[in-house]
């Protein structure tokens, strides 16, 4: 039976910034698989690396080595300009805090992407209406960000991610700055249109809860993967500054 093809493949990744005058490794050697419409939990400490990965696998930034294929296309060779618009058409984004314009409606936000994708305006429509409704938010549609609660924030901002239908969406603590009780909720929603959706979605997260939902979770220490857990393993996970070092 042939297995299905990964929806991000990393081989070789390193990475290193430029503070100053001085170099500083983020990545090292990184061999990745993301499994398809699984959520996949990036864990580990502060300054591990976990939001560059976040950054590689979702074509925002470039390593400096190594391979990095996403839903089948190898992005080295892409311009930037290749990069950008394939990013726009195969990746969503969910950020902590939410990254909504003030200026537009729920619905406008949610409209955003297609419009600069060149969407027909009655397929704009249907789509940002039928999203807003199955996150719960029909009613509210017309509402400026301004005039929503974090929590409903967030799930404008995961219909917005699911606007040009990816098969990936990376989310950076996307409940980070919610309540636990909303955070549960925001992370049921993700759950259900994973599903609904069949889409992957890769998590940076040291929430308990999200960890805990994890199909697969990787480990990351001092930009290394350290082991990869999946649903099912006997040994429990972790908690983040656990990760097990060299």
């Amino acid at each position: 039976m042939n297995q299905p093809q990964p929806v991000a493949e990393l081989v070789g990744v390193d990475k290193t910034y430029r503070l100053d005058a001085v170099d500083v490794p983020v990545l090292h050697n990184i061999k990745l698989l993301v499994r398809p419409g699984q959520f996949t939990v990036l864990l580990g400490p502060s300054g591990s690396g976990k939001t560059t990965l976040l950054n590689i696998i979702g074509c925002i930034d470039r390593p400096d080595r190594g391979q990095v294929t996403v839903g089948g296309c190898d992005t080295g060779p892409l311009s930037d300009d290749e990069l950008s618009d394939f990013r726009a058409r195969n990746v969503g984004f969910i950020f902590q805090n939410f990254n909504l314009l003030p200026v537009l409606t729920a619905y406008e936000n949610v409209e955003y992407p297609m419009l600069l994708a060149g969407l027909a305006p009655k397929v704009r429509a249907e789509r940002a209406t039928h999203l807003l409704k199955s996150v719960g938010l029909a009613d509210r549609a017309r509402n400026l960000p301004g005039q929503l609660s974090g929590g409903q924030r967030q799930r404008v901002a995961i219909a917005r991610a699911l606007a040009l239908r990816p098969k990936l969406v990376i989310a950076d603590e996307p409940t980070a700055n919610l309540d636990s009780r909303t955070g549960r909720s925001i992370l049921a929603l993700m759950r259900r249109m994973q599903q609904q959706y069949e889409i992957s979605f890769i998590f940076s997260s040291h929430d308990r809860a999200v960890i805990r939902e994890a199909d697969d979770t990787i480990f990351l220490k001092d930009g290394v993967i350290r082991g990869i857990r999946r649903r099912g393993d006997a040994s429990p996970v972790p908690p983040p500054d656990s990760v097990p070092g060299r």
